[in-house]
Protein backbone atom coordinates (compact mmCIF):
# COMPACT_ATOMS: atom_id res chain seq x y z
CA UNK A 1 0.00 0.00 0.00
CA UNK A 2 2.61 2.38 -1.15
CA UNK A 3 1.90 6.39 -0.34
CA UNK A 4 -1.44 5.29 1.03
CA UNK A 5 -2.52 6.42 4.48
CA UNK A 6 -4.02 3.88 7.01
CA UNK A 7 -7.77 4.55 8.26
CA UNK A 8 -7.70 6.15 11.84
CA UNK A 9 -8.44 3.65 14.28
CA UNK A 10 -6.88 2.71 17.78
CA UNK A 11 -3.62 2.41 18.33
CA UNK A 12 -2.10 -0.95 19.28
CA UNK A 13 1.84 -0.19 18.93
CA UNK A 14 4.28 1.97 17.59
CA UNK A 15 7.88 1.97 17.38
CA UNK A 16 10.10 4.67 15.37
CA UNK A 17 14.20 4.97 14.50
CA UNK A 18 16.41 6.75 12.78
CA UNK A 19 18.12 4.95 9.94
CA UNK A 20 21.75 5.78 9.23
CA UNK A 21 23.21 3.38 6.47
CA UNK A 22 26.51 3.43 5.47
CA UNK A 23 26.75 7.83 5.16
CA UNK A 24 23.17 8.09 3.41
CA UNK A 25 21.15 10.74 4.64
CA UNK A 26 19.22 9.63 8.15
CA UNK A 27 15.60 8.66 7.46
CA UNK A 28 12.88 7.18 9.66
CA UNK A 29 11.42 4.18 9.82
CA UNK A 30 8.15 3.27 11.61
CA UNK A 31 6.28 -0.14 12.50
CA UNK A 32 2.83 0.51 13.57
CA UNK A 33 -0.21 -1.03 14.84
CA UNK A 34 -3.67 0.11 14.39
CA UNK A 35 -5.86 -2.28 15.30
CA UNK A 36 -5.89 -5.36 13.02
CA UNK A 37 -3.41 -3.53 10.49
CA UNK A 38 0.40 -2.99 10.42
CA UNK A 39 1.90 0.09 8.77
CA UNK A 40 5.61 0.09 7.35
CA UNK A 41 6.91 3.69 6.89
CA UNK A 42 10.07 4.11 5.68
CA UNK A 43 11.92 6.99 3.99
CA UNK A 44 8.46 8.60 4.09
CA UNK A 45 6.76 5.88 2.07
CA UNK A 46 3.93 3.79 3.82
CA UNK A 47 3.10 0.19 3.10
CA UNK A 48 0.91 -2.26 4.86
CA UNK A 49 1.12 -5.23 5.82
CA UNK A 50 -0.86 -8.37 7.17
CA UNK A 51 0.13 -10.57 9.89
CA UNK A 52 1.23 -13.12 7.85
CA UNK A 53 3.19 -10.65 5.91
CA UNK A 54 5.11 -9.73 8.47
CA UNK A 55 6.30 -13.09 9.21
CA UNK A 56 7.47 -13.48 6.13
CA UNK A 57 9.45 -10.52 6.19
CA UNK A 58 10.43 -11.40 9.62
CA UNK A 59 11.46 -14.71 9.04
CA UNK A 60 13.41 -14.44 5.94
CA UNK A 61 15.20 -11.14 6.66
CA UNK A 62 16.48 -12.99 9.98
CA UNK A 63 17.46 -15.93 7.40
CA UNK A 64 19.76 -13.47 5.12
CA UNK A 65 21.22 -11.73 8.46
CA UNK A 66 22.49 -15.05 9.56
CA UNK A 67 23.35 -16.50 5.80
CA UNK A 68 25.97 -13.52 5.68
CA UNK A 69 27.24 -13.29 9.83
CA UNK A 70 28.30 -16.69 8.84
CA UNK A 71 30.21 -15.73 5.73
CA UNK A 72 32.00 -13.16 7.78
CA UNK A 73 29.83 -10.39 6.12
CA UNK A 74 27.93 -8.78 8.91
CA UNK A 75 30.60 -9.44 11.50
CA UNK A 76 29.09 -7.14 14.17
CA UNK A 77 26.25 -9.71 13.96
CA UNK A 78 28.32 -12.90 15.77
CA UNK A 79 26.65 -12.69 18.79
CA UNK A 80 23.06 -12.15 17.25
CA UNK A 81 22.48 -14.93 15.33
CA UNK A 82 21.06 -17.49 17.99
CA UNK A 83 18.25 -14.88 18.73
CA UNK A 84 18.07 -14.80 14.90
CA UNK A 85 18.02 -18.76 14.08
CA UNK A 86 15.10 -18.68 16.74
CA UNK A 87 13.41 -15.36 14.36
CA UNK A 88 13.57 -17.90 11.39
CA UNK A 89 11.13 -20.09 13.52
CA UNK A 90 8.95 -18.38 15.09
CA UNK A 91 6.89 -16.92 12.44
CA UNK A 92 4.91 -20.10 13.07
CA UNK A 93 3.90 -18.31 16.41
CA UNK A 94 1.64 -16.13 14.02
CA UNK A 95 0.42 -18.27 11.22
CA UNK A 96 -1.18 -20.28 14.18
CA UNK A 97 -2.56 -17.52 15.30
CA UNK A 98 -4.31 -16.55 12.02
CA UNK A 99 -7.28 -18.30 10.45
CA UNK A 100 -6.87 -16.16 7.45
CA UNK A 101 -6.48 -17.52 3.91
CA UNK A 102 -4.61 -15.35 2.13
CA UNK A 103 -0.99 -16.53 2.19
CA UNK A 104 1.79 -14.24 0.65
CA UNK A 105 5.22 -16.31 0.38
CA UNK A 106 8.58 -14.95 -0.70
CA UNK A 107 10.61 -17.28 -2.99
CA UNK A 108 14.33 -17.74 -1.90
CA UNK A 109 17.08 -18.29 -4.06
CA UNK A 110 20.64 -19.18 -2.74
CA UNK A 111 23.85 -19.60 -4.59
CA UNK A 112 27.61 -20.12 -4.10
CA UNK A 113 27.97 -16.58 -6.05
CA UNK A 114 28.98 -13.85 -4.41
CA UNK A 115 26.03 -11.44 -3.23
CA UNK A 116 23.60 -14.17 -4.37
CA UNK A 117 24.08 -16.43 -1.23
CA UNK A 118 20.68 -15.83 0.06
CA UNK A 119 17.92 -13.57 -1.68
CA UNK A 120 13.97 -13.81 -1.28
CA UNK A 121 11.79 -11.99 -3.82
CA UNK A 122 8.14 -12.04 -4.36
CA UNK A 123 4.63 -10.00 -4.54
CA UNK A 124 2.47 -9.07 -1.95
CA UNK A 125 -1.29 -8.39 -1.81
CA UNK A 126 -1.71 -4.73 -0.40
CA UNK A 127 -4.15 -5.41 3.00
CA UNK A 128 -6.57 -2.57 1.90
CA UNK A 129 -7.32 -4.27 -1.23
CA UNK A 130 -11.33 -4.28 -1.52
CA UNK A 131 -13.48 -7.11 -2.79
CA UNK A 132 -12.88 -7.71 -6.38
CA UNK A 133 -9.91 -5.54 -6.60
CA UNK A 134 -6.12 -6.87 -6.48
CA UNK A 135 -2.89 -5.23 -5.94
CA UNK A 136 0.22 -6.49 -5.32
CA UNK A 137 3.64 -4.95 -4.50
CA UNK A 138 7.05 -6.47 -5.24
CA UNK A 139 9.26 -6.77 -2.50
CA UNK A 140 13.11 -8.49 -1.99
CA UNK A 141 15.60 -9.25 0.08
CA UNK A 142 19.02 -8.69 -0.54
CA UNK A 143 22.71 -7.86 0.05
CA UNK A 144 23.51 -4.80 -1.39
CA UNK A 145 26.83 -5.86 -2.56
CA UNK A 146 28.26 -2.36 -3.01
CA UNK A 147 27.96 -1.31 0.13
CA UNK A 148 28.22 -4.95 1.74
CA UNK A 149 24.89 -4.54 3.72
CA UNK A 150 21.83 -5.81 3.66
CA UNK A 151 18.85 -4.44 1.91
CA UNK A 152 14.76 -4.73 1.55
CA UNK A 153 13.42 -3.37 -1.74
CA UNK A 154 9.63 -2.21 -1.99
CA UNK A 155 7.84 -1.17 -5.10
CA UNK A 156 11.34 -0.64 -6.78
CA UNK A 157 12.78 1.68 -4.11
CA UNK A 158 15.39 -0.07 -2.37
CA UNK A 159 16.55 0.83 1.34
CA UNK A 160 19.99 -0.20 2.65
CA UNK A 161 20.48 -1.14 6.14
CA UNK A 162 23.12 -1.95 8.78
CA UNK A 163 23.07 -4.71 10.26
CA UNK A 164 21.68 -3.47 13.79
CA UNK A 165 19.11 -1.61 11.77
CA UNK A 166 18.00 -4.95 9.77
CA UNK A 167 17.94 -6.85 13.02
CA UNK A 168 15.58 -4.06 14.82
CA UNK A 169 13.15 -4.31 11.95
CA UNK A 170 12.95 -8.00 12.12
CA UNK A 171 12.07 -7.90 16.14
CA UNK A 172 9.41 -4.88 15.06
CA UNK A 173 7.80 -7.03 12.51
CA UNK A 174 7.61 -9.99 14.27
CA UNK A 175 6.08 -7.95 17.35
CA UNK A 176 3.36 -6.03 15.28
CA UNK A 177 2.64 -9.63 13.05
CA UNK A 178 1.96 -11.29 16.27
CA UNK A 179 -0.17 -8.52 17.92
CA UNK A 180 -2.47 -8.25 14.76
CA UNK A 181 -2.75 -11.87 14.52
CA UNK A 182 -4.27 -11.66 17.69
CA UNK A 183 -7.24 -9.59 16.63
CA UNK A 184 -8.05 -11.83 14.38
CA UNK A 185 -10.07 -14.86 14.03
CA UNK A 186 -9.55 -17.21 17.60
CA UNK A 187 -7.55 -20.02 16.97
CA UNK A 188 -8.95 -23.25 15.54
CA UNK A 189 -9.66 -25.59 18.67
CA UNK A 190 -7.53 -28.38 16.51
CA UNK A 191 -4.58 -26.22 16.36
CA UNK A 192 -1.68 -27.66 17.39
CA UNK A 193 -0.48 -24.35 19.40
CA UNK A 194 3.91 -23.41 19.36
CA UNK A 195 5.07 -22.08 22.16
CA UNK A 196 8.76 -21.37 23.19
CA UNK A 197 10.55 -23.92 25.59
CA UNK A 198 13.46 -23.09 28.18
CA UNK A 199 16.13 -23.33 24.97
CA UNK A 200 14.51 -20.85 22.57
CA UNK A 201 13.24 -23.45 20.52
CA UNK A 202 9.39 -23.93 19.05
CA UNK A 203 7.66 -26.96 20.41
CA UNK A 204 4.08 -27.46 20.05
CA UNK A 205 1.25 -28.90 22.24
Amino acid sequence: MKGESLAPSKLVFMVERSMLSNGYESYKASVEVVENRVSFVVDDSEYGFTAQQCAEVAKNLARMLVTYSGLGIFQDGAESIPQLEAYTCWYQLIEARTLSTRRDSLQTYESENKGFEFCASGSFRCPESHHGETEYYELAIALDDELNCPSLSIEGRTFPFTFDEAFWLVEQLWIAGYLVAQTEQQINSTTKVPRINGEGQLVFM
